[in-house]
């Protein structure tokens, strides 16, 4: 649902932004959308306005926060994928060592023992490409990878993703062949096939 309401915004503002240049286009979009409007024309509509409950500055320092550490896993990823460790990010497994225990809470809650537990989509593991993250309570965790680095605020490492790969999304997980039904498949791939997604 939350994704249906971002695209919902983004093609009202879209169709809006575009219609003084694209006037037809913008007009066809706003016919076919298909709910119903506050308005029967995009031209009635005004012009694009940003919901006050946009406006969260705090948001925007946690994600940059987060964007960091991305940063700062590509990095290591990257140089893995470069002595050919890796083939590609969904190979790997990220150790992830925090030091300030807020910004270690926020990880954990992005980061489900149960892959099908949460909504799936603000996962630790998708923000950072990897099949696995695990954030880990010591420094001495990390010293085993081969490929690591060490900031401020983190400490990571890159080793081999566990389990095996699923056929349909690419992510290693141990519950990969568990399956009767579907045995190359993961249980997140099994219960999107299903319908419960």
């Amino acid at each position: 649902r939350s994704c249906q309401t971002v695209l919902q915004i983004a093609l009202e503002n879209l169709a809006k932004a575009i219609a003084p240049v694209l006037c037809h286009m913008a007009e066809d979009i706003w016919q076919y959308l298909p709910y119903q409007k506050s308005h029967e024309s995009v031209f009635e509509s005004g012009w694009v306005k940003l919901d006050e409950q946009w406006k969260n500055p705090e948001l925007a320092l946690s994600w940059s926060t987060l964007r960091t550490i991305r940063t700062e896993v590509n990095k290591v990823l990257e140089q893995a994928r470069a002595e050919k460790m890796i083939g590609s990010s969904l190979d790997a497994k990220v150790l992830l060592y925090v030091k300030d225990q807020q910004l270690k809470q926020r990880l954990e809650a992005m980061n489900p023992s149960d892959s099908l537990s949460g909504n799936q989509v603000d996962e630790l593991r998708y923000l950072l490409l990897a099949s696995q993250v695990e954030l880990v309570d010591s420094l001495e965790a990390i010293q085993t990878a081969a490929y690591r680095a060490e900031s401020e605020t983190i400490a990571l490492g890159v080793v081999n993703a566990e389990g095996l790969k699923c056929d349909r999304c690419w992510n290693y997980g141990s519950k990969v062949g568990t399956i009767a039904e579907h045995p190359t498949i993961c249980e997140r791939c099994n219960a999107a096939l299903a319908g419960n997604f």
